[in-house]
This record gives structure tokens, sequence and C-alpha cells, in this order.
């Protein structure tokens, strides 16, 4: 059996990883290849890469967008939690 999807034909060496009901990107998802191998680094979205945090290093794109979704939906509840407390408890970690 062949390893063989259609994203292998994809051109490009950047993706940005958006979700609905947001202006701006999640992440950022870039292809690369170190010594023959091809692996996919994500970063959280920023307009300049001094603003962005990285994610991971990835096997695969999909690995990649999987880890960035994560990462997004994990930080959106820190600050809803962060918001939720009782003001006496913010600050208090």
């Amino acid at each position: 059996m062949v390893d063989w999807h259609p994203r292998r034909l994809v051109v490009g060496t950047e993706w940005t990883v958006t979700a609905l009901g947001r202006s701006e990107p999640i992440a950022v998802i870039r292809r690369l290849r170190f010594g023959g191998r091809t692996v996919f680094r994500a970063v959280t979205w920023a307009p300049t890469s001094d603003g962005r945090e990285l994610i991971g290093y990835y096997r695969t794109g999909d690995a990649a967008a999987v880890a960035s979704w994560r990462d997004h939906v994990d930080r959106q509840a820190a600050r809803h939690e962060a918001t939720s407390r009782p003001h006496s408890e913010r600050g208090r970690g």
C-alpha cells in the first residue's frame, strides 16, 4: 500500500489556522525540511513572528493542526477561567 494523500501535492510552505467567529487566525503552520525529513512547526498567531509562541513540531500537517486547535481551546478556557473568578481571587495563582 502506498502512503499517499492529496495534501502531499499542496504547494506552499505556510498556512494559517482559523476559527469561526474570529477575525484573525489562531495559529500558523509551516512546512520545513530537516535532514531530508519534512516536519511541520505550529506557532500561535500574531501579526509578526516576534509575538508568536511555539506550539510544537509535528510529523504531519494534520497533527500540527490538531495541536494548534487544542492550544487555542486551552488558552480560551484559561482566559474564561481567569475572568470568571471573583475579583478577590484574581491575581492569586
